[in-house]
C-alpha cells in the first residue's frame, strides 16, 4: 500500500514504515481503486451527465425556453390604448359641450322671461306710472335699475344713429360710449338725490324701493326714447322733441318721488322746498353738461375731419 503522505510502498501493514502514518484510515476514503462497485457506476453515470448535460448547453442544441428569453418580443397594446383614451376624450368633450349648450339654453330661457316678465311689467306701468310707483315693491327694483339701463342705452343709440350719416372718424366713441357713460351717470346722480333729501329729512324708506318708484315713473322716458330712434330715420328736428320729453321726464319724476314722502317734519337747518330745489338745479346741470359734452365731442371730430379733407 502507498503511504499518501511520503509515497513509500508498504506491504500488509497498518502504519507506514517510513513516516508512520496511518494506512487503514487512507485506505478506507482516498483511494478510488478500492472503491465499491456501486461507486464506480455512480461516477460513470455521472460522467455519463455531466457529457450530456455539456452537449445539451452547446449552441446548437440550446433549449427554446420562452420564460428565460428576455429578448422574446412584447405584444404592443399601445394603438389600443390611444383608441381607448381617444374615446375617453371625445366622450369627455362630448358631454362638455352637452353641459355648455344646456347651461346656454338654461341662459336663453331665462333671459326670455325676463324679458316677458319686464315686457308685462312696461305694459302695465306705462299706462298709469304714478298709480304704479304706490304700489310698486322692492321686489321692482330690478326693473327700476333695467329701465335706467334702457334709458342709457336709447339715448346712446339716438345720437349714434343721428350722427353716423356724417361718416366722421370715431363717431362710435364719442357718439354712443360717451352719451352711455353720462346718462348713466346722470340716472345714478338722480338717484343719489333723492337719497340724500330723504336722509336729511330723517326719514325712514327702504332704497329698493326707492329704485323700483324712479324706475316705474322713468317707464315713459324709455317710450320717448324709442320714439326718438324711430323717428331719426324719418325726421331729425322731429325726433328731437322725443329726446326732450325723456329728459323732462328724468328731471319730473325726481320730484314726484321726493314729494310723495312727508318732508318739513323735523326741524332742520333748511327747508325741504329748498333741499328740492337744490337737487333739480344739480340735476338740470348734469343733464346739460350731458347734452352739451356730447355735442361738442361730436362737432369736434366733425371739424377736425373737415379740416383734413
Amino acid at each position: 500500500m502507498k503511504c499518501p503522505v511520503c509515497n513509500h510502498e508498504n506491504e500488509n501493514a497498518s502504519f507506514c514504515e517510513r513516516c508512520g502514518s496511518n494506512l487503514t484510515e487512507v485506505a478506507s476514503t482516498s483511494s478510488p481503486a478500492g472503491a465499491s462497485p456501486d461507486y464506480e457506476s455512480a461516477a460513470a453515470s455521472e460522467s455519463e451527465y455531466t457529457r450530456w448535460s455539456s452537449k445539451q448547453d452547446s449552441p446548437n442544441h440550446a433549449p427554446q425556453d420562452s420564460s428565460s428569453n428576455t429578448s422574446a418580443p412584447i405584444p404592443i397594446r399601445q394603438p389600443q390604448e390611444q383608441a381607448h383614451t381617444t374615446e375617453n376624450q371625445a366622450s369627455g368633450d362630448q358631454q362638455n359641450n352637452q353641459w355648455n349648450n344646456m347651461m346656454q339654453n338654461e341662459k336663453v330661457q331665462q333671459a326670455k322671461e325676463v324679458s316677458k316678465q319686464y315686457a308685462s311689467y312696461f305694459l302695465s306701468v306705462l299706462v298709469r306710472p304714478y298709480q304704479a310707483m304706490k304700489s310698486v315693491g322692492e321686489q321692482h327694483s330690478f326693473n327700476g335699475w333695467l329701465t335706467m339701463a334702457l334709458i342709457a342705452v336709447l339715448s346712446s343709440t339716438y345720437f349714434l344713429i343721428a350722427f353716423s350719416s356724417m361718416e366722421i372718424p370715431g363717431i362710435f366713441i364719442s357718439g354712443f360710449i360717451r352719451p352711455l357713460l353720462l346718462t348713466a351717470i346722470m340716472l345714478i346722480i338722480a338717484v343719489a338725490l333723492m337719497y340724500i333729501i330723504l336722509k336729511v329729512e330723517k326719514l325712514t324708506f327702504r332704497p329698493k324701493i326707492l329704485v323700483a318708484q324712479y324706475g316705474a315713473l322713468l317707464v315713459p322716458a324709455v317710450a320717448a326714447l324709442v320714439l326718438a330712434n324711430v323717428f331719426t330715420i324719418i325726421s331729425f328736428s322731429f325726433s328731437l322733441y322725443f329726446v326732450a320729453i325723456a329728459y323732462i321726464i328724468v328731471i319730473v319724476g325726481m320730484n314726484a318721488v321726493v314729494f310723495q314722502y312727508p318732508l318739513n317734519r323735523s326741524k332742520a337747518a333748511i327747508d325741504s322746498i329748498y333741499t328740492v330745489l337744490i337737487a333739480n338745479i344739480v340735476l338740470v346741470y348734469v343733464v346739460y353738461r350731458l347734452l352739451l359734452e356730447t355735442l361738442l365731442s361730436i362737432l369736434s371730430l366733425f371739424y377736425s375731419s373737415f379740416w383734413r379733407m
